[in-house]
This record gives C-alpha cells, structure tokens and sequence, in this order.
C-alpha cells in the first residue's frame, strides 16, 4: 500500500490507522491504541462516554459548524452542543444568518468569527456543507487557532443532489491542499452527498484521516443515530491523538504504562 494512503478506522473497530502526517512515530500510535482499547470497552455507556470526553476535551473549545439547512434539534450536533454544556466542555455553534441560501463569503466569515472568540485551541465538529466551510476557511488561513477537525459527512458540492445544485455551486471547486491541522474525514457507505470512493480522496487530499461510519445516510437530521456514541468515540480519538503529539516521546511512552 502507498504509505501516503489514507487507511480505514471503522465504527464498532479496535483498528487504529493514520494517514503519513507528523502523528507518525511509533511511541505515538502505540499510546493511541492503549487508549482505545479503554475506549471502546466503555463504549455502550453514553454516561462513561460523556464523562471520559469531558476530561479529553478539557484543553480545547468545541465550535459546531452545521451545514445546508442548519442542524435540528435532533440531530446529532445539536444533542452533542447540550451534553458538552452540561458537562462543562467549553463549545459554541457558529450562527449563519440565512441556512437555506447559503452565502460563500457570509458563511467562511461566521466561522472565522467564532473561532477567533475562541479562548482555547479549537475542535471543529463539522457536518455536510460545514465540512467544505471549513476547508475553504483553512485555505484562505482563517483558522489559525483550529487544533484539529472532525469533518463528518463532507457534501460534495461538485457531484451534489440535482436538486440542491444550485444552492452549493458557489463552494465549487473544493481545494485539494493538505489542512493546516489534524482531520477526521468521516464517511457514510449509503451517502447521497458523498461516495466513499470520492471521501477516501478528498481525505487523501487533505491530509486527513478516512474514517468509515458505516450504513448512516447523509449522518444528518434525517439519519435515526441519536446522539451518535461512534462519533463521540471518533472526537476523542482526535482530541487525544492531538494532545499526545504535543507531547515528548517520553511521556507519550510512560502513558502507554499507565
């Protein structure tokens, strides 16, 4: 396999994988896979989850960027934003002005704005269209304060439903260029926005990481997933693989130990 080859993490898995990025070190992928292993031992416990996120997402200040038609109260987003609360995870939700007739400029500059109020690194928790925000923002060098991103269901604005074309066309095309930041790619097997063929290359692209969510639609308000536990497990994958590369070797080494 190429190593510049994203590999496949999937829901219900113990798999650990990476793309080639500076995560790469074995000290590193090693003390991951530790963690994971408690991870998905807890993993039926939406109680367990919470609390052990709350600890994980402690350094950083979640920013939720929805997508086309925003995020209802059922969805996985909107659930997530009321747990984070009421754990005490610092989180925000960017605020776009029109959800149904979304402006290119408009909706890039939300975001900036929220994440420059951000008083801590960031953890962007995208969905649909909001994936193809985020990018764009980080190759015009809005995000500086961005950690890392969990792109959940990217929409495929080159490729997207007839039907909403015209609503996304002014996204296209969608830059290629490396992310200045870790990402999580997370794709659905039965996506009308996004093939898993075209998600594995937009991660590779974007020096991402292809996250295969399984049989779960667009992941979005239509999509009966609750409050999502895979994932929550896939955010704190991301949060703890950022803290332990901003950590010496040593101490990522002493981690696996304990």
């Amino acid at each position: 396999m190429n190593k510049n080859e994203p590999l496949t993490y999937a829901a219900g898995e113990k798999r650990v994988s990476s793309p080639a990025t500076p995560w790469d070190n074995a000290a590193y992928h090693t003390a991951l896979r530790h963690i994971e292993r408690k991870l998905w031992d807890i993993s039926t416990d939406p109680e367990d989850v919470f609390h052990h996120l709350s600890y994980s997402l402690a350094p950083f200040e979640v920013v939720i960027v929805p997508g086309l038609d925003g995020s209802g109260p059922k969805h996985w987003q909107s659930r997530w934003q009321k747990v984070f609360t009421q754990n005490n995870c610092a989180v925000r939700r960017v605020r776009q002005e029109n959800w149904t007739k979304p402006s290119y400029d408009g909706w890039l500059k939300k975001l900036a704005s929220a994440v420059a109020r951000s008083k801590k690194p960031v953890l962007l928790v995208a969905h649909s269209l909001g994936s193809i925000v985020v990018v764009h923002a980080a190759h015009k060098g809005l995000l500086s304060k961005v950690a890392g991103a969990l792109l959940v269901a990217p929409a495929d604005v080159e490729n997207s439903p007839q039907e909403d074309a015209h609503r996304v066309e002014a996204f296209s095309p969608v830059p290629l260029s490396h992310l200045p930041f870790p990402a999580l790619v997370v794709a659905s097997r039965n996506d009308p926005w996004l093939s898993v063929r075209r998600a594995r290359f937009l991660a590779r692209y974007w020096g991402a990481t292809f996250v295969d969510a399984g049989r779960v639609g667009h992941i979005g308000n239509h999509s009966e997933i609750g409050c999502w536990l895979d994932g929550l497990l896939f955010l704190d994958r991301l949060a703890q693989g950022i803290l332990l590369d901003r950590q010496p070797v040593s101490q990522q080494q002493k981690k696996v130990l304990q």
